[in-house]
């Protein structure tokens, strides 16, 4: 039976969708398996386009073409120029695709947290709950997930500031991203129960450095593409703020 909240997947994984109805349906996803895996599918594709177009360029002879559109020469040559254009784009979208399998390959679970931390600095509505305070983040998650956890207290001073929060997911399982910036840099705080995840502690891809530890019954990863100080120094700070 077709559930009736798949018709706004769209709308919620572009961030389109009105604060509230944001938040409500990250509350159905707790829920929900069929919604939370097509919503995952969006998100890996738009990755998977947005990272092509990144990684490819167009050959020349699609250039050439695309110019000759302007002022063809018969119908019939034009209909076959613009055939080939879109074959080209095509082959470029395929092959971003096959770059990303690699990653996915090494392990299921670090690479849907890395899709996410993509999503995130790509969406225009990147966190559920704004706010710098962590006496603001923190109670938002309550009833939304079955376990808490403690944001680092941040210095006056400190380097990193709390962008906010939301809801993930990894392994159908409910989970926690907290967004922190330093610098132009964003980095993502992911939190799940040890019990509902599994994956390697620490990897790499092309782009972003992951780090993973367990501490409290709770499996933390960060996600980043800021440098392995960085990482480091808000590792101990989590560390810090969740011990005993």
């Amino acid at each position: 039976m077709k559930c009736g909240w798949q018709e706004k997947i769209n709308l919620y994984v572009d961030g389109e969708l009105e604060p509230a109805a944001q938040q409500l349906f990250a509350g159905h996803l707790q829920e929900c398996v069929n919604c939370s895996d097509l919503v995952m599918e969006q998100e890996l594709l738009k990755k998977a386009v947005r990272l092509a177009g990144k990684r490819f360029s167009a050959p020349p002879q699609l250039y050439a073409d695309v110019r000759r559109q302007i002022h063809p020469e018969t119908r019939e040559r034009s209909w076959l120029q613009w055939g080939l254009a879109a074959v080209c784009l095509l082959l470029v979208i395929a092959l971003g695709v096959s770059r990303l399998s690699p990653l996915r390959g090494e392990d299921s679970t670090v690479a849907q947290l890395v899709d996410q931390h993509v999503t995130m600095l790509a969406s225009a509505n990147p966190v559920d709950v704004i706010s710098s305070n962590k006496h603001v983040v923190k109670p938002w998650y309550q009833g939304k997930l079955p376990f808490t956890f403690n944001p680092p207290e941040l210095a006056a001073d400190s380097p990193f500031t709390l962008v906010g929060g939301r809801m993930v997911y990894a392994q159908h399982a409910p989970g926690a991203e907290l967004v922190y910036q330093i610098r132009q840099h964003k980095l993502s705080v992911f939190i799940f129960q040890a019990k509902d995840v599994h994956g390697q502690p620490s990897a790499t891809n092309h782009a972003f450095t992951v780090k993973g530890w367990q501490q409290g019954g709770l499996q933390y990863y960060v996600i980043t593409d800021a440098g392995k100080q960085d990482t480091d120094t808000l590792q101990s700070l989590l560390e810090e703020a969740n011990r005993s």
